[in-house]
Parts: C-alpha cells; sequence; structure tokens
C-alpha cells in the first residue's frame, strides 16, 4: 500500500542526492521505500512512490536501473520503474519494469475514456473505461525511449514508443510499436501492430497491422486488422472539399501496395486479403470479392480499375501463407490459419463465387469486360470476362482448401506444392534479372518448415 508519507531521514536523504520537491509532505511511499536510486531530480504535486529495487532493465543493449534519474515528476504514480532524463512527466502512471528514457514530455489533460475515430468530425467514439481515468498510463515492461512527446495515452503492456514518435490521444494494446518519428494521434493501435515512419489519425487498427514508410492512414476502421500499408501509400482522401467526414474499413488481410491512392468513403470489410497494386488510385467504393488484385490498367472504362478476384490466393499463394506464418510468429500464437479459413473469408469467397456462375448462367456470348451493375460488389473496377473460369477456379480451390482444413485441423498436401511452384515463378523471373539472384534469395527454410508442422 502507499500510504506513508516520507519520514525526515529520507527527505534528507533526497535533498542529499541533489533532489528538490515543492511540498515533501505530498509524496506518498510503499512501506519498504528506499532513496538510494533517486537523483538529480524534481517532485511537484501530489506523487505515489512504489519504491524501487534497482533491478536491471535493458534497452537496445545498454542496462538501466529502476529509479528516478535527472527528471521532473509531477502528480504522478511511479512503480517499481525506471524514468531517466524526463524533462516533464505529469498526470501520469509509471507501472512496473516501465523504462522511460530521454523524453521530453509525458503529460494528460483530459479524461481519456473517449476517443474520436472514423470521421474527423467526431462522430464515432471509440468508449474505454480506465481504472486511470484521467492519467497517461505506461503499461508494465513498455519502453518508452528518445520521443519528443506523449499526451493523454494509455498503452498496454510490453508497448515500444521510440526514435521520435509522437502520440497524442492513444490507445496502445500490448506489444504495439511507434517508432522512427511515426505520428499517432486519436486511434487505437491493436496488439503486435507496427507503425514506422507514418501518420495515422482517427483510426481504429486491429492486431498485426504493419505500416511503414511515409505514408498515411485517416479514418480507418481496420478491427480485423493483420494487413499492410506500404510506403507513400495515401489512405487518407477523409476531406472532399467540404467538412473531412468521410472513412475508410479496410478488409482482414488487406495489403495496400507502394504509393496507391485510396479515395473516401470506401468499404472492403466484405472482400479479406484485397491487394491494391503500387500506383493505384482507387475511386470510392464497395468491394465484395475478397482476394482480388486491384490494380490500374488502361482500358475503354475511363475511371475504374482492372480487378481480378481470387488472383491473391491462386498467383500469391506463397505470399497469402507467408502473411500467416509471420503473423504466428510475432505473436507468439498458432490459430492465424483458423482466420484464413474462418467463416468470413468463407462466406466472402462462396458470395463472390455464386455472383459469378450467375451472372455466366444461360450466356452464350460476353462482352468483354463487366462492371458493378452486373456484378454487385465489384466496386468502381471493371473485369476481363475471359478471365472468369480462372477466377471461379481460384475460388473453388480456396474452399477445398477451407473445407480440408475444417475437416483435419491441417493444410491440404497440395498447398505446399502450389508454395513452392509460386515461389520458383518468382526465382526463375528473379534469374532471368540478376545473375546471383539464388545466391542472396536463399529459400526460407524456417518458413517451410512451420508449412510442414501445419500440414
Amino acid at each position: 500500500m502507499i500510504k506513508r508519507p516520507l519520514q525526515q531521514k529520507e527527505i534528507d536523504e533526497l535533498v542529499a542526492a541533489g533532489n528538490t520537491c515543492d511540498k515533501w509532505n505530498n509524496i506518498r511511499v510503499a512501506q519498504n521505500f528506499t532513496t538510494a536510486n533517486i537523483k538529480n531530480s524534481k517532485f511537484t504535486g501530489k506523487i505515489k512512490l512504489h519504491g524501487f529495487s534497482g533491478k536491471p532493465l535493458t534497452y537496445r543493449g545498454v542496462e538501466f536501473k529502476t529509479g528516478i534519474y535527472n527528471s521532473w515528476i509531477d502528480e504522478s504514480v511511479v512503480e517499481d520503474a525506471c524514468i531517466c532524463d524526463v524533462k516533464l512527466f505529469s498526470n501520469s502512471v509509471a507501472c512496473e519494469g516501465a523504462l522511460i528514457f530521454n523524453v521530453g514530455s509525458i503529460t494528460c489533460d483530459k479524461e481519456m475514456s473517449h476517443i474520436k475515430i472514423g470521421t474527423e468530425m467526431g462522430h464515432r467514439v471509440l468508449k474505454r473505461q480506465f481504472s486511470e481515468n484521467e492519467r497517461t498510463v505506461i503499461g508494465r515492461d513498455s519502453r518508452i525511449c528518445n520521443i519528443s512527446s506523449l499526451e493523454n495515452s494509455h498503452l498496454g503492456n510490453s508497448v515500444c514508443l521510440e526514435n521520435g514518435a509522437l502520440v497524442r490521444d492513444a490507445i496502445f494494446e500490448s506489444n504495439s510499436i511507434a517508432t522512427d518519428n511515426a505520428i499517432v494521434k486519436s486511434s487505437f493501435i491493436g496488439s503486435f501492430s507496427h507503425v514506422g515512419e507514418a501518420e495515422i489519425s482517427n483510426s481504429l487498427i486491429g492486431p498485426l497491422v504493419q505500416i511503414h514508410h511515409h505514408c498515411l492512414l485517416i479514418s480507418a476502421l481496420w478491427a480485423e486488422g493483420r494487413g499492410n500499408v506500404g510506403y507513400g501509400a495515401n489512405v487518407g482522401s477523409n476531406h472532399t472539399g467540404r467538412a473531412p467526414d468521410q472513412e475508410i474499413v479496410p478488409g482482414f488481410g488487406q495489403f495496400f501496395g507502394l504509393g496507391c491512392s485510396v479515395k473516401f468513403p470506401a468499404n472492403f470489410c466484405e472482400a479479406p486479403f484485397a491487394m491494391i497494386a503500387t500506383g493505384t488510385v482507387c475511386e470510392p467504393q464497395r468491394l465484395k470479392f475478397p482476394f482480388s488484385l486491384i490494380k490500374s490498367t488502361p482500358s475503354a472504362y475511363t475511371g475504374l480499375n482492372e480487378i481480378i478476384p481470387g488472383w491473391v490466393y491462386s498467383k500469391n499463394i506463397y505470399g497469402v501463407y507467408r502473411s500467416i506464418y509471420k503473423w504466428d510468429k510475432r505473436s507468439g500464437t498458432k490459430d492465424n490459419l483458423d482466420l484464413l479459413f474462418s467463416k468470413l473469408v468463407l462466406n466472402s469467397v462462396i458470395y463472390a463465387c455464386n455472383v459469378l456462375k450467375e451472372f455466366l448462367s444461360g450466356k452464350d456470348k460476353l462482352h468483354p469486360v463487366a462492371i458493378e451493375e452486373e456484378l454487385p460488389g465489384l466496386g468502381s473496377n471493371y473485369l476481363k470476362t475471359e478471365n472468369m473460369a480462372k477466377i471461379i477456379e481460384a475460388y473453388e480451390l480456396y474452399m477445398e482448401d477451407c473445407n480440408f482444413y475444417q475437416k483435419n485441423k491441417k493444410l491440404s498436401p497440395t498447398i505446399i506444392t502450389r508454395i513452392e511452384e509460386n515461389l520458383k515463378r518468382d526465382e526463375v523471373r528473379g534469374q532471368k534479372i540478376f545473375d546471383d539472384y539464388m545466391d542472396f534469395h536463399p529459400r526460407d527454410e524456417e518458413f517451410f518448415e512451420w508449412l510442414q508442422t501445419m500440414s
């Protein structure tokens, strides 16, 4: 319990170690409190100190000891954590094992039970009740190092904010990361997600999302997560010349390619594992065809992109299963295959397959392309009808794999063969371009070992 005031002997020891306080009687400490690891720091307001064991905490191979060093602590609670070289730690909580080093300010000046997500107009609100509702909280074993500012936020256990990240009005679930000048504002970041050199605002990001390399994500409701936003992707056109009142719902496992631009409003939640190709500009749409590749291809249909449903599962099956492998590896679980073959994905495949078959039924002759009016859920795209047979084949192949997995709780043996064939195509192309391609692109043995354990 943190009840007792400092004893005069402890106050004298703190003063001798270079510490100052506006009112020593405002500090409450644990019964076994010692002053050994508090040096050259300033204390203001009401403060609770659990005591510091001096146990080592490691960051980037450097060892720190729990305690408070060269910092200003104001109106806060500090457990057995390390706060070192922090200019201001105010209205905040540092939980046990947290390391906070070389930080400008960590503050809280408002209630944290509501976060505006979706439209920037505040029409959607994420409500979350916390035990410390009016404090910034840094969870157990988290690392907050070399950043300028953290405001009005709650961080779960083992969160890492580093290298210039700026975080404001945010919730980070356990084991999530923001680094390399990332900007996260008014957002929820799911477990094991990684934000680096990117800007996110007014978004709900699910688990295992990778957002890197100077990209933008605004007003995204991505609860299922497990996706990727590539370099230069602009997923943020929520401002249509009027108010910033538009939003996007990415789908489970979605991939936004390099330099793509996605116009709002957009809804991909019924199209899991969709892929937006490099440089593609997507018009506002609602997509219901899973495993689709959307790419910019010149056509007579001005403003429409070409879509190839099922392509991601048939032609990029190596990428699909390697993603599953990476999700398992990052999270330390083995349940992501269940998600690949879940009702969410299966039902979307069944819908898309039935729409295509119904479209083909009774037709002796087809136009070269089909669009949304003919294929509900195709979005702002066109589909070459010559590809329909292969698309249906890809969807039926997924359904066969799904049926096998649900019955046997393991992968069909044919999947590894198809992945090998998919990878072989990459190798053949690579060797045509680089003579030493195979010397520097060795087989990922760990991935194939994982596949074997799942088969």
